[in-house]
């Protein structure tokens, strides 16, 4: 600084400036040296600022973190505190345990004032719709569950389109929904679509009946279809695995398609990945169904059937398939049971139930029946019947003047023909369409032509 001229200042005070920036040097070699230090804590002073640095540098990386990364955590809090749905469907001939299963599955008894139907009163009985509702809690998250039974199906001596009440419920709840998506208020939506149909296989039997296989094959593109093998206790071990086998081979046999397990995703936790492997490994479920607690050997007690010949757990997994239906139903795969509604079974109606409604409107255009046309005219004094014949009958009188046009023309012709004395050229031609003429031009004479 000493060295630069200074234009115009005086020499006294340009000494006394440099006085000062000499000072302030000296003042800077005293705060930056490391051999000063603090007399307060006897720290140095080149450590203070090393750490004002590293704080500073945390401060950075903090700002840098949009907070994104939270998202799922909104998601969770939302999703917990909007709680979820969940449809289930039970459809079984009576008597195979179906109500006792789902009282067990939920630890509920849904079934209090359900009455037995008499034998007599089964004979033309039709399939009929019940469903029942219940709020589960479970570590403050909320579920709200449907029930969907249909008494009354195969229990009637002709079954022959038994299954058809259950076909029409699952068409009414998705065409309910897809009403409720163009509606106005989406906001509200209450999602009554079947996530889930348990259907009860007889074990008395050599495998699937046809009307097992006739349901199956109606709704296997509608529904997720989980077979479950009923009161598996009237098997044995070595009998229950051929069952098993038998009904699997009538699968792929009748090209029936069922709930199939997706595979896992590979960052999928070991847990998961080993109960989807067991679930996998006893397809389709050998259930057994009780709601009394019962005393074995007088050490435990648990939910199960007593024998004279010994006792049943519904709980043990080396009995029945309970525990592995309850975990597969709640624990692992309630959401893809979900999704694959969602994405594939109402996907499927949605497109079909718009390609036949543009089907349908553009028939009826193609027959000119407009019913807002025909409405008007009603409410102006005529029937949409009339105003077509009136209709009619204007297109009747224009084709009428049409053809005295052209009867018209064809004589002006001719006597333009006899006028002219000659032959008429061959490329004349009438548009029918229009009535007008279109010709080349008619050679004439000489004599004509001056």
């Amino acid at each position: 600084m000493a060295n630069i001229p200074r234009f115009g200042v005086s020499a006294k005070y340009r000494g006394k400036v440099d006085a000062e920036e000499t000072n302030t040097t000296k003042s800077g070699s005293r705060y930056f040296s490391g051999s000063s230090t603090n007399s307060h804590t006897g720290s140095s002073r080149a450590e203070d600022v090393s750490r004002s640095d590293s704080v500073y540098s945390s401060n950075i990386e903090e700002d840098a973190r949009l907070g994104f990364a939270n998202l799922p955590e909104q998601m969770h809090r939302k999703a917990v505190k909007k709680g979820f749905n969940f449809t289930l469907m039970v459809v079984g001939e009576s008597g195979l345990g179906k109500s006792t299963l789902i009282n067990s599955l939920f630890v509920q008894d849904l079934y209090k004032d359900r009455e037995i139907i008499e034998a007599n009163n089964r004979i033309q009985s039709t399939t009929q719709i019940e469903k029942r509702q219940i709020e589960l809690d479970e570590r403050g998250v909320k579920l709200r569950l449907t029930v969907v039974d249909t008494p009354g199906f195969g229990d009637a001596v002709n079954c022959n389109d038994c299954w058809k009440p259950i076909e029409d419920y699952i068409d009414s709840t998705f065409e309910q929904y897809f009403k409720d998506e163009c509606g106005l208020n989406r906001k509200n939506i209450h999602d009554h679509r079947v996530h889930c149909c348990l259907y009860f296989i007889s074990p008395y039997g050599h495998g699937l009946r046809q009307i097992d296989v006739e349901f199956m094959r109606r709704l296997q593109h509608k529904v997720n279809i989980v077979p479950v093998i009923a009161k598996a206790d009237a098997l044995t071990a070595n009998e229950l695995r051929a069952f098993k086998e038998r009904i699997m081979t009538d699968f792929d046999r009748y090209k029936i398609d069922i709930y199939r397990l997706p595979e896992c995703d590979s960052d999928e936790e070991d847990e998961i990945k080993r109960l989807d492997k067991e679930i996998k490994a006893v397809l389709p479920f050998a259930v057994v169904g009780s709601n009394c607690v019962i005393d074995l050997d007088g050490s435990r007690r648990a939910r199960g059937r007593q024998y004279p010949w010994g006792s049943v757990e519904v709980e043990n997994s080396r009995h029945c398939d309970f525990t592995k239906l309850r975990i597969f139903l709640l624990k692992t795969h309630m959401q893809d049971l979900k999704d694959m509604t969602l994405d594939v079974h109402y996907e499927n109606y949605r497109a079909k139930y718009i390609t036949e409604r543009m089907s349908k409107r553009q028939s009826d255009r193609r027959e000119g029946v407009n019913t807002g046309a025909l409405a008007r005219l009603e409410k102006e004094g005529g029937t949409g019947f009339e105003a077509i014949v009136d209709q009619d009958s204007l297109l009747k009188q224009k084709e009428e003047e049409l053809q005295r046009m052209q009867q018209l023309m064809s004589k002006m012709q001719e006597q333009l023909k006899r006028n002219t004395n000659v032959v008429p050229n061959p490329s004349v031609s009438l548009n029918n369409g229009t009535g007008n003429a279109q010709s080349s031009p008619i050679p004439v004479t000489g004599q004509q032509a001056s």
